[in-house]
């Protein structure tokens, strides 16, 4: 079962999204389970100008192999837990996440 992360960030300085798009490209490479890469995916760019963005500014999908790697990346991931003590001083507000299983999808 494949899972899709969604997460949403607002960052007020434009100059700090730069900061967690270069973490992002970093835990792409580096996150590793068993001394493996574990994510299948990972995308993320700053939301476009629309008030359905309520005040997000970043927007991040991740996507794994099943919810036993998904929970790895929450709680023992190395570059997951370096990437949250960057972000946490640079945003505002909450982080929303919410993660599916693939019920449709369109290749």
């Amino acid at each position: 079962m494949t899972i899709h992360r969604t997460t949403f960030f607002n960052i007020p300085n434009p100059g700090d999204i730069d900061v967690l798009l270069a973490e992002y490209r970093l835990l792409a490479q580096e996150a590793k389970r068993n001394s493996e890469p574990y994510i299948v995916s990972v995308q993320a760019g700053r939301t476009l100008p629309d008030p359905r963005a309520q005040g997000y500014t970043l927007a991040v999908k991740t996507t794994f192999r099943n919810l036993d790697d998904m929970n790895f990346y929450d709680s023992d991931c190395e570059a997951h837990k370096r990437l949250k003590s960057v972000a946490a001083p640079l945003r505002q507000g909450n982080v929303f996440t919410a993660y599916f299983e693939d019920e449709v999808a369109l290749v």
